[in-house]
């Protein structure tokens, strides 16, 4: 650190590190001089669970990993300090750290510190002052580190050989004009430098600095093995590119630069993109793609597909609009009529996912289906098979789930969730560990079965492995948490809202006995006769409860909840008034989103229908009813 110019831009970034932007000049000079200095490589360890706290850094370049119990809790980026509660404390260290990418750190020994802090008692000051500034942001956050756009991400070809032109060709499309990122290529950095690994790190250190945020681009590394190695080793996260054509071969397994990758990244930071020709060639067979590849994500990119471009930037610059549909049996047709008028606006989604029959929902938008097919769907599964209407003798449930297996087996059959053009998860509880489970892989009927699987009223659906699911509804109804696991970037959250309070005119008295019960099965029920709840009207009601309860707890924060009202007498399970409430959810969205002007900020537009709504909501306003159009599918008799 001799040189003068490297002195100074140092102690320009001790100046910008909080709590130490009060020292003077020449304190922040001496701590430059008395400190040593260590460059991490990535994926190397700079702190280990356990050890003597016997030592405080300082990032002055590059990524480090948080993790605790092999899990990852937190990133530390540049300028923030390392160590120091343990280094205060004098104890041992709690977590392991780990570079995620190739870094420099400022070492300060605690003789060294010592020495400083008796000469220059403001430094000590200004330290504690960073690590109470460092409390007061980590004691609020999640346990769990949840996944962040980096700021720079490289694009690598996987199974080694090259990346087709033509991706590349649509990726720099799809950054053009690229606000707040530049994409670069070993083309654009000086040819001097590319044999110097060292050199070539610098220039990338200081392209970051200028632009903010980069993609670079490494589509044939045995061409340029030090713009490769420099690249991997400088980024935050990786996207890693194959073509999809044909059955899954031996050959096509991960290569050794794959293999060095995945060994120092973490899997929230890993994306494989199969791309194929056209959007009408298959994407089956994906999870033999992904069996050795353990990525966070994986993205299904056609080449002559524009969008899918478009999506894939959203989400390498952290900007993927996920779509959250929660449960609510027949409501669920809200969810169509809301999101067939958001998509007439202008709006759409990179990822989709829901609770019970919102994963039914959020499944057929994944296919590619338009809200319209979805509600012609809806009808044949709940109205023409009469799956929630076939009783069955109740020693396992209510209902013989037979009807609605072979149903879903009919939309849903052909697909696995891995090979879905867009992202796709449902939510189920899990009776087997006693909490949420999330489904991002397998058979996609299955995992719609096994969220929408209403305790009593269906089996629970048993997995391979001998698990236990059951409706995600029952302690997960509006899967905001999971899209959050998922990925970084902004949600859009449906959530249904009944209205007035659940009151019922039948007396407790008049609850019919055993034979009376089953005598009322076989006729139909006298009208202006008080109805007692029936067991699915409580299971439902049950799960409304327990839903609101948790949505209180959730911090929307940056997110949007499009609160959707419903219709009046309307019933968990009036799937007979489904195509109703489809048209006037639309209705209502189209109405309320036609009256807000375009904004550049498409979200907050959101917001502003949503204040709308919710004003409806709190004023008792119903839903208007609309008119439907006639439905192809013809209603069961009863």
């Amino acid at each position: 650190m001799k040189d003068e110019r490297a002195q100074a831009e140092l102690i320009a970034l001790l100046h910008d590190i909080e709590g130490f932007s009060a020292l003077s000049p020449d304190i922040l000079e001496q701590m430059a001089q008395t400190a040593a200095y260590r460059d991490v490589a990535r994926g190397e360890a700079l702190i280990t669970e356990g050890e003597a706290a016997d030592t405080l850094y300082i990032v002055l370049r590059g990524r480090f990993t948080v993790l605790s119990g092999g899990r990852a809790i937190a990133e530390i980026p540049m300028g923030e300090p390392i160590g120091e509660l343990a280094f205060f404390a004098g104890g041992t260290r709690t977590a392991t750290v780990v570079a995620a990418r190739d870094s420099l750190v400022m070492c300060l020994t605690r003789a060294a510190y010592d020495a400083l802090a008796a000469r220059t008692p403001a430094l000590a000051n200004g330290i504690l002052a960073a690590v109470s500034q460092r409390l007061a942001r980590t004691i609020p956050a999640s346990p769990c580190l949840r996944p962040e756009a980096g700021q720079v991400c490289a694009v690598f070809p996987a199974a080694g050989g090259q990346i087709d032109p033509a991706f590349m060709d649509g990726v720099r499309r799809a950054f053009d004009p690229g606000a707040g990122w530049r994409v670069l290529d070993v083309a654009a950095c000086p040819e001097d430098l590319r044999r110097d690994p060292r050199a070539m790190s610098r220039w990338l250190d200081a392209q970051e600095a200028e632009h903010g945020n980069l993609l670079l681009l490494c589509p044939d590394p045995e061409a340029e093995p030090t713009w490769a190695a420099v690249t991997a080793n400088n980024c935050d996260a990786v996207y890693l590119v194959m073509p999809k054509a044909g059955r899954f071969s031996p050959d096509q397994g991960p290569s050794p630069l794959e293999r060095q990758i995945y060994d120092a990244t973490l899997s929230a930071h890993l994306h494989l993109v199969l791309h194929r020709p056209t959007f009408d060639t298959s994407t089956t067979g994906t999870a033999q793609w992904l069996a050795e590849r353990p990525v966070g994500l994986h993205h299904h990119v056609a080449l002559d597909r524009p969008d899918d471009f478009a999506r894939l930037a959203r989400f390498m610059r952290g900007e993927a609009v996920g779509l959250v549909l929660c449960g609510g049996g027949s409501f669920g047709t809200a969810h169509l009529g809301v999101i067939k008028s958001l998509q007439e606006h202008g709006y759409s989604f990179d990822f989709v996912g829901g609770t019970s029959v919102g994963s039914a929902m959020a499944g057929a938008l994944a296919i590619g289906l338009h809200p319209d097919e979805i509600m012609e769907q809806c009808e044949d599964i709940f109205l023409k098979s009469k799956a929630m209407s076939r009783l069955t003798v109740p020693r396992y449930s209510l209902l013989d789930h037979h009807r609605l297996d072979e149903a879903f087996r009919k939309h849903y059959g052909a697909f696995d969730v891995e090979d879905l053009p867009v992202n796709f998860f449902a939510v189920s509880t899990n009776l087997t560990h006693n909490d949420v489970t999330v489904i991002r892989s397998g058979p996609l009927w299955q995992a719609i079965r096994a969220s929408t699987a209403i305790p009593g009223v269906f089996p629970p659906f048993v997995r391979d492995d001998g698990e236990v699911l059951i409706d995600g509804g029952l302690i997960d109804n509006v899967p905001l948490t999971a899209m959050r696991d998922a990925k970084p970037g902004p949600n859009v959250v449906l959530n249904f809202m009944p209205g007035k309070p659940w009151t019922v005119r039948a007396k407790y008295e008049d609850l019919p006995n055993r034979m009376e019960a089953l005598t009322s099965l076989l006729r139909k029920p006298r009208k202006g006769v008080p109805r007692y709840p029936t067991a699915f009207a409580v299971l439902a009601r049950a799960m409304v409860v327990n839903a609101r309860k948790l949505l209180r707890q959730i911090d929307v924060g940056a997110d949007v909840l499009l609160n959707i009202s419903v219709l009046r007498g309307m019933s968990f399970m009036s799937w007979k008034r489904g195509r109703e409430l489809f048209e006037a959810s639309y209705a209502q969205m189209d109405t309320v989103l036609s009256q807000i002007p375009e904004q550049e900020d498409a979200l907050a537009r959101l917001r502003a229908a949503s204040d709308v709504i919710n004003a409806d909501l709190e004023a008792d306003t119903p839903l208007a009813p609309v008119q439907p159009r006639r439905s192809t599918i013809t209603e069961p008799t009863e």
